[in-house]
């Protein structure tokens, strides 16, 4: 799989949050660049944990934006997000595994479907509500 480049047609339209969407790019990118045979897991711990920041700080600023602007469909916004945190978890539990592949392989699919299913398609239909906050946040 070709590395994924960030372009505008994946912002949301709010600074900070594409960011935050830039940084999950990163690690995605990261553990592509490893591949999946690699059978030491040294780069897998701190890319969990680096999905475990990114879940904490990421889906409570996201989810207060969506509130603070009035966006009807937050609670199933909040269920996408508590299963991507639970499928990390998950996954965090395999590191005491033997399946590296296979766990890798589970990463790079998490990932992909997140940046291509969750912040390109989910994430799209809150940016109406939230177009006025790079606005609001620069001023």
């Amino acid at each position: 799989m070709d590395h994924v480049v960030w372009d505008d047609s994946m912002s949301v339209g709010v600074g900070i949050l594409d960011t935050d969407h830039k940084r999950l790019l990163e690690m995605f990118n990261g553990l592509l660049k490893t591949g999946v045979s690699t059978k030491s897991k040294d780069d897998l711990i701190p890319l969990i944990e680096g999905l475990r920041d990114y879940t904490n700080v990421h889906f409570r600023r996201e989810e207060a934006f969506m509130e603070r602007h009035g966006f009807p469909d937050l609670e199933t916004h909040k269920a996408a997000h508590r299963y991507f945190v639970d499928e990390v978890e998950k996954l965090a539990g395999e590191l005491n595994g033997d399946h590296t592949m296979m766990l890798r392989i589970d990463l790079i699919l998490l990932l992909k479907e997140w940046l291509i299913e969750h912040i390109q398609t989910t994430d799209k239909q809150y940016q109406p509500y939230l177009a006025s906050e790079d606005a609001a946040s620069a001023g």
